[in-house]
């Protein structure tokens, strides 16, 4: 192996730590801050898992139970209205702050895709595929110790 290939190989680590830590950390502040916080952290999980098996595994059970908890808010009529309508309020939230507050679009824009991606889990496909995932975890092996409350 060359030195090239293993500084390049070296790199491309680095590059993914900082890339998928920043997104990992704009994920984490969405949850207190407008937007969509559990995607965020998931994506940047997604960058890190390429390179950290760490963070393989933190994907996996970040994806079990953001799947689990969608389960359990649609087992009841309740449940799925109130996703229905946190999805419709994110948007509407969303266009409000794009037309009012118009230096901060890009905050309107990502209540509009949190609300479009609350909305797509009441899809009965997505709504499959997300059973699934709350089951088995995104590796397909339910692997993720369970944790009494």
């Amino acid at each position: 192996m060359s030195t090239w290939s293993t500084v390049g190989g070296h790199l491309r680590k680095v590059a993914i730590l900082i890339v998928g830590s920043v997104v990992l950390l704009a994920g984490i502040a969405m949850l207190a801050l407008p937007g969509p916080g559990m995607v965020v952290i998931i994506v940047g999980l997604v960058i890190l898992a390429q390179e950290f098996t760490w963070a393989e595994r933190l994907l996996d059970i970040a994806v079990e139970k953001v799947a689990a908890a969608n389960v359990r808010a649609q087992e009841s009529k309740h449940g799925k209205r109130m996703l229905a309508a946190s999805g419709i309020g994110l948007m509407i939230t969303g266009v409000v702050v794009i037309v009012v507050l118009s230096q901060y679009w890009y905050v309107g824009v990502s209540l509009i895709g949190a609300g479009i991606i609350g909305l797509c889990t009441l899809l009965p496909k997505v709504s499959e595929w997300v059973e699934e995932r709350a089951a088995t975890g995104i590796n397909a092996t339910d692997d993720v110790p369970l944790h009494k409350n």
